[in-house]
C-alpha cells in the first residue's frame, strides 16, 4: 500500500508543476492500492480552494472521482463528508466531523448552531 502526501494530490489535480504532475498521475493510475488519510484529503480541499481558488463543487467532484477509483482507499465517511461540504454552507472540517459522527452513530455535541443544524439534517 502507498500513502500519499497532499502535494501528490495537488500536483495531480492542478498540473502546475508538470514533471511532478506526471509522476503523481502515473503513480495514482498504476498503483494497486493507495490510501488517502483524512488529513491529506482535508489539506487538499483547503489548498485547492484557498490557494488555487478552485470552486467548491469542482473540488468535490475531483476528489469524489479519485476516491471512487478501485485502487484508492480512505475512511468510509470521506465521501459523505464531500457530499455534505458540497451541499451545505459549512467548512470541510465541519463536514468531516458530521460525516464521522453519523458513520459512528455518535452524538455530536457543539455550540455551533449551523453545525448542529447540518448534523440534525443528516440524521433525518
Amino acid at each position: 500500500m502507498i500513502l500519499l502526501d497532499t502535494n501528490y494530490l495537488v500536483r495531480f489535480f492542478t498540473n502546475d508543476i508538470k514533471s511532478q504532475a506526471q509522476v503523481a498521475k502515473k503513480l495514482i493510475e498504476k498503483s494497486k492500492e493507495i490510501y488517502l488519510s483524512t488529513i491529506v484529503v482535508a489539506e487538499t480541499v483547503f489548498i485547492l480552494r484557498n490557494h488555487y481558488q478552485i470552486g467548491k463543487n469542482s473540488v468535490c467532484q475531483k476528489l469524489v472521482s479519485l476516491i471512487t477509483q478501485p485502487n484508492i482507499k480512505t475512511q468510509g465517511f470521506i465521501l459523505f463528508a464531500l457530499q455534505i461540504y458540497e451541499d451545505e454552507n459549512i467548512s470541510f472540517y465541519d463536514s468531516l466531523l458530521v460525516a464521522e459522527a453519523t458513520e459512528k452513530n455518535a452524538s455530536l455535541k457543539t455550540f455551533d448552531q449551523k453545525l448542529s443544524k447540518v448534523y440534525s439534517k443528516c440524521l433525518d
